[in-house]
C-alpha cells in the first residue's frame, strides 16, 4: 500500500508500511506464537505448528470501521488529522479508510466552517470542536459523530446540520458528544442525538451489528467477520467431539474429552463474556441455534444493539447489561451451575485475576479467548494453568502495525 502522507513524513502511524505485507505477516505471528508458547497444551508443545492455524487476513487498504480525527486549524479552515499527532496535515484521504469517508469528513470541514465552530486549541484550553468520528458500514452508510467541549455551537451546527445531510446521504445519523475535560480521551460521556436513526448496521460476517454511537465496533470490519466464524466453528467441533460436558454433571478432574450423549443432555449452554455489540454470540447462536447463548456486557448501549440485532435477525441469543465477571461468579454458584463453553473478549487489560481465578476453578471444560492485547492474555493464560492452547490464529486486525489480535482455544487439562 502507497502512502503519500506516510512518505512525506506528515503520518507515521501505520510504522509497518515499509515494510512488505508478508513480512509484516510473518514478524507479527512470530511475535505472538512465541509469547503464547509457554501455554501449548503438552501435545502442542512437542509439534508446535499443529496448534497455530493460519492468520485471519483482509485487506491491506480501506479497511477501517470507524475514522477518529483530530481537529485543528481555525473555524474558517479546519484541519482534519490524527489524535495525538501534529495538525500540520490534512489526512481526510487517508488510505486506510473505505469509500466514502473522505466525502463525509471533507462534509463536515464544511459544516465546521458554515457554523464556525473553531477547533478546540490543546495548548490554551481554548475553542470548541475537539474531534470528528466517523462509523462505515459495508453498505456505504455513515454514522458521524461531533466532539464539542460544550453544548454551546449545537444551535449554529442544527442550522447548517440539513445542508451536509442533503449533500451526503450516506450519513444516516449525526450525533454531539460532549467532552468538557481537558485529556487525551477522545470523546466524553454525554451524547446529544442530532439526526438520523439510533444506530448504524453494520454487516460483519454472517450477521449484521446494529452499532450505537458510544458502542465499541471492531476496526476491521472483514477480519472481524472471520474472527466470530472462527469462535463459532471452533464451539460446533467442541459440540461435536462431545468434548463439553456441563461442569455440573461432570467431575472436574474427569479427563479432558470425556464423551457427553448430547442427544439427551440438556441444551448446550455457552457464555459470550465482554460480548460487546454480541458479535460471537450471533455467529455461535446463528450456527448452533439448539444451544443456549447468553451475552453479557456492562455497557447497555452496547447490549442495546445486540438484543436489537437478535431481534431484527430472529437469532436466538439473550443479551444482559451487568458486569461480566460479577455476573458469571454468582450465575455460575446457581442451580445451573457453570456453561459448557465459555467466551472472552475482553479489552485491552485482559480478564483481570479475578475471573481468571474462577474459570481457573470453574471445571468449564472449554474456553474461547480472543485477545486484541498477547501481552495480557499471556499473563491471564498464567493464572490458569489447567487451561491450555490447543489451537490458536493470528489475527491481522490492526495491518501496517505491531499491534495485534489473537484468537486461541483452551481445553482442560491435568495439572502437575
Amino acid at each position: 500500500m502507497r502512502c503519500h502522507h506516510f512518505e512525506s513524513g506528515e503520518c507515521r502511524s501505520c510504522t509497518l508500511l515499509d515494510l512488505p505485507r508478508p513480512r509484516q505477516l510473518a514478524e507479527g505471528r512470530e511475535r505472538v506464537e512465541s509469547l503464547l508458547a509457554p501455554y501449548l497444551a503438552a501435545a502442542e508443545q512437542q509439534m508446535e505448528s499443529a496448534a497455530w492455524q493460519e492468520p485471519i487476513v483482509g485487506a491491506e487498504a480501506g479497511f477501517r470501521a470507524r475514522g477518529k480525527m483530530a481537529v485543528g486549524g481555525t473555524a474558517q479552515e479546519p484541519i482534519l488529522g490524527l489524535p495525538g499527532q501534529a495538525l500540520s496535515a490534512d489526512l481526510c484521504d487517508c488510505p486506510l479508510y473505505p469509500g466514502g469517508v473522505e466525502e463525509v469528513l471533507e462534509g463536515a470541514k464544511v459544516l465546521i466552517r458554515r457554523a464556525q465552530v473553531p477547533p478546540y486549541d490543546v495548548t490554551r484550553r481554548r475553542g470548541e470542536i475537539k474531534n470528528v468520528l466517523v462509523t462505515t458500514s459495508p453498505d456505504g452508510e455513515h454514522l458521524l459523530r461531533l466532539v464539542l467541549r460544550s453544548e454551546k455551537p449545537l444551535g449554529r451546527i442544527r442550522e447548517h446540520l440539513p445542508a451536509l445531510l442533503t449533500a451526503h446521504p450516506s450519513v444516516v445519523a449525526v450525533t454531539a458528544n460532549i467532552h468538557p475535560d481537558h485529556t487525551t480521551r477522545v470523546e466524553g460521556e454525554q451524547e446529544i442525538h442530532l439526526a438520523g436513526a439510533e444506530s448504524i448496521a453494520v454487516r460483519t460476517g454472517d450477521v449484521t451489528l446494529f452499532c450505537r454511537p458510544q458502542s465499541f465496533l471492531q476496526t476491521n470490519t472483514e477480519v472481524a467477520g472471520d474472527l466470530y466464524r472462527q469462535a463459532a466453528a471452533w464451539i460446533g467441533e467442541i459440540l461435536d467431539e462431545g468434548a463439553a460436558p456441563s461442569a455440573t454433571d461432570t467431575p472436574a478432574d474427569a479427563p479432558a474429552g470425556a464423551s457427553v450423549d448430547l442427544g439427551t443432555a440438556p441444551a448446550p449452554r455457552i457464555w459470550d463474556l465482554y460480548c460487546g455489540l454480541g458479535g460471537f454470540a450471533l455467529h455461535i447462536a446463528r450456527a448452533l441455534p439448539a444451544a443456549r447463548v447468553i451475552g453479557v456486557e456492562v455497557s447497555a448501549q452496547a447490549i442495546d444493539g445486540a438484543r436489537e440485532a437478535s431481534a431484527a435477525q430472529s437469532i436466538p441469543a439473550t443479551f444482559l447489561a451487568d458486569d461480566a465477571t460479577a455476573w458469571a461468579i454468582r450465575e455460575a454458584a446457581g442451580e445451573a451451575g457453570p456453561p459448557d463453553v465459555v467466551v472472552v473478549n475482553p479489552p485491552r487489560r485482559g480478564i483481570g485475576s479475578e475471573l481468571a481465578a474462577w474459570l481457573e476453578g470453574s471445571g468449564v471444560a472449554d474456553v474461547i479467548y480472543s485477545s486484541c492485547n498477547p501481552a495480557t492474555l499471556a499473563a491471564d493464560l498464567a493464572a490458569m494453568p489447567s487451561l491450555r492452547i490447543t489451537a490458536g490464529r493470528f489475527v491481522d486486525m490492526f495491518p501496517h502495525t505491531e499491534h495485534a489480535e489473537v484468537i486461541v482455544r483452551l481445553r482442560r487439562t491435568p495439572t502437575t
